[in-house]
């Protein structure tokens, strides 16, 4: 079970479309100008993954789970290769396999559900609250006067500009990202029993309609055991 969530970790881990490093306090200072204070709606998105293509990810992980052992001496002798080269052990056709790699990233996404989400702004600072038991933003904190970004207790880099293309599912879109990695992903999927933290967090504008982005990220491994804290895409309205 431990590896077939790793193995999971290792398909839904994407980079999102980093460009020119504009300067932090821009980007600060945008998302200050986006995020307005009082009570706001969060759009929680899911992939709208159609029946065929969620049959062929489906078999995909279930041969792999089958064969781990073998998986994990292919992912090593391939480790610089993204996506891994087509094998038969995967248990889908290549034709499918490319479809895989293809279509899966630019599904589109759809309203899953919808949550409540404060923002105050004190002290030159900006924070997020969520309403009830929607709680998984609640650490995160712009500090506007500092022009720097805190989630609990880290600091968190700021990475630069997104420019994310028509098939990022939720269409075109622009923004800034910040991310935290402590370890090696790399050896995550090798399935080695190290200690690994990732938190991600882009916000932007969609380019269509002017929709306000939130995009955040965690992954915790601790040990060589994952733990999947938070994956969230959504509108704020």
């Amino acid at each position: 079970m431990k590896k077939l969530l790793l193995l999971t970790l290792s398909i839904i881990t994407t980079t999102v479309g980093l460009c020119q490093k504009a300067d932090e306090t821009v980007a600060i200072n945008y998302v200050d100008s986006l995020f307005a204070p009082g009570e706001h709606k969060l759009e929680i998105l899911e992939k709208n993954i159609p029946a065929d293509l969620k049959e062929i990810i489906v078999n995909y992980r279930k041969s792999i789970a089958d064969s781990l052992q073998w998986y994990d001496v292919y992912s090593q002798q391939h480790k610089n290769e993204v996506p891994l080269p087509y094998h038969a052990n995967f248990g889908i056709t290549k034709a499918d396999y490319d479809r895989m790699n293809t279509e899966f990233p630019a599904v589109k996404m759809k309203v899953k559900t919808v949550k409540g989400i404060t923002v105050n702004k004190l002290n030159g600072q900006l924070v997020l609250k969520g309403k009830g038991d929607f709680t998984i933003l609640d650490e995160i904190i712009f500090d506007v006067a500092n022009k720097s970004l805190i989630i609990g207790d880290q600091h968190i880099p700021y990475t630069g500009e997104i420019n994310e293309s028509e098939k990022s599912g939720i269409g075109a879109w622009n923004g800034y990202d910040w991310k935290l990695e402590v370890g090696s992903m790399a050896d995550v999927k090798a399935f080695k029993n190290v200690d690994y933290t990732m938190i991600d967090l882009s916000i932007g504008k969609t380019q269509a309609e002017n929709k306000i982005v939130l995009q955040y990220k965690t992954i915790y491994v601790i040990d060589g055991d994952p733990k999947i804290n938070g994956s969230l895409t959504a509108f704020l309205k």
